[in-house]
């Protein structure tokens, strides 16, 4: 079962409350600073939900255009310069949900989470979510499992306020008619839900003309909303009680003890996480999980480049020896000429001082043709060539009528050769052509 480590911070961020939450189930919580934060975690790299104080974040609703909608995130922060003390560009701003022309702002100073974020980078933390504390609160009454219903026994249920049992908002009439907000006291500092993307802290002693002035803005007029209050303890129950107006005194529909840890985490609340510190690849994580095996990979690396460097350099040494050992072979064949490729000019060179195949014998082939040429003697034989790589012999003759070269031919191919009579000239009285002589297969 994966657990889920929800973190929170005051003000001041020198203050950590920590839990770890699993299908809604605190399994355990703890409180310090952020050494006692690091030590938990066992300086472990963690991805966590970050709450922050409602006094640290303002919501506001804002109203659009729809040529506006594309361009939401660059266009609304501006609408602010005039209700904000400072300038724009120091504000993180967060943007809700859009719809129906209107849409809710979440902003805070941004040099102060940013300073945020980095402490908690420093130790391993990677926040993946973070809201205002305020807008976390449930609109709906919680599971009975998680809390218990406090009214007096004593003092009678106030004629106005809704049956304890039963859900405000989950009441289509109650929703109809009236707004369900949230308070819930925590540290002196009560955390107010009003709408389903608004809220904001304020301290104990402001809650009744704080209540007053947001009744006015809302313009509710007598449509008061029914409140829901919220303490870990019964006594914080009671000073929450006790700091209501008079007219919301009687509003209250349902009054919890509840862990504060116990919050909307599903709901629509607008998350921080948006623009310059929305989650981005967690590279540094991933670079503390490889370390070790990237240190491993380049090393190596680093050994398999040197090894095949000095292999490459031992061959190339080789190499030269090998082709100086070839050039003193080849000047002591040839000493003087060309050396630009010595084992070329030795293969011609052996190729030239090797013996020839011989695919006949000349001698043979005389023995056979001369006593057939010496037995006409009309013919005579001026020129003979032979050459034993193909075998062919080359007869010039002369003769006083082409009539007795064609007899030769026949009569020598009927020997057992091949004749083929070449070129014939007449010259006055004598005829002269070349036999092409060949050993019949």
């Amino acid at each position: 079962m994966s657990q889920q480590l929800v973190l929170s911070i005051n003000s001041d961020a020198d203050n950590f409350r920590w839990c770890w939450l699993s299908d809604g189930q605190i399994h355990s919580s703890a409180s310090g600073n952020l050494e006692a934060l690091a030590a938990a975690l066992d300086n472990a790299a963690q991805q966590v939900w970050l709450l922050v104080p409602g006094a640290k974040v303002v919501t506001r609703q804002l109203e659009y255009t729809e040529k506006e909608k594309k361009h939401l995130r660059n266009l609304l922060p501006f609408q602010l310069e005039e209700s904000v003390v400072g300038d724009i560009e120091d504000l993180h701003v967060a943007i809700g949900t859009a719809a129906a022309g209107k849409v809710t702002l979440a902003y805070t100073d941004k040099r102060w989470l940013k300073s945020v974020f980095s402490q908690l980078a420093a130790i391993g933390i990677e926040i993946t979510r973070c809201w205002s504390t305020p807008s976390l609160l449930p609109l709906q009454v919680p599971p009975q499992e998680l809390l218990e219903p406090v009214f007096s026994a004593s003092d009678p249920e106030p004629e106005s306020a809704l049956p304890a049992s039963e859900t405000p908002a989950a009441s289509p009439l109650a929703a109809a008619v009236s707004p369900v907000w949230a308070l819930a006291l925590d540290n002196g500092q009560v955390n107010l839900r009003f709408a389903e993307q608004q809220g904001f802290s304020i301290p104990l002693a402001l809650l009744a003309p704080a209540l007053e002035r947001l009744v006015e803005t809302q313009k509710l007029g007598n449509n008061l909303p029914a409140l829901v209050l919220r303490a870990s303890h019964q006594a914080e129950l009671d000073a929450l009680l006790s700091h209501l107006p008079a007219n919301l005194s009687a509003r209250v529909s349902a009054q919890w003890l509840v862990e504060p840890w116990h919050l909307d985490f599903n709901g629509r609340a607008i998350d921080l996480c948006q623009a310059d510190f929305s989650q981005r690849l967690p590279l540094e994580r991933w670079l503390k999980l490889w370390r070790g095996v990237g240190i491993l990979a380049l090393v190596t690396f680093i050994t398999y480049v040197g090894v095949l460097g000095f292999h490459i350099f031992k061959l190339n040494k080789e190499n030269l020896q090998l082709r100086q050992q070839m050039e003193a072979a080849y000047r002591s064949v040839v000493p003087n000429g060309q050396s630009d490729d010595p084992e070329k000019r030795l293969r011609l060179k052996l190729q030239q001082l090797q013996p020839k195949a011989q695919t006949g014998s000349v001698v043979e082939t005389l023995a056979r043709l001369l006593p057939i040429v010496a037995s006409d003697s009309d013919v005579s034989i001026k020129v003979i060539s032979y050459s034993a790589e193909s075998g062919e012999m080359s007869v010039s003759v002369q003769a006083h009528s082409f009539n007795s070269i064609d007899a030769l031919r026949q009569t020598i191919s009927s020997q057992g050769y091949n004749a083929e009579l070449q070129g014939v000239n007449v010259q006055g009285e004598l005829n002269s052509g070349r036999l092409k002589i060949t050993k019949q297969q």
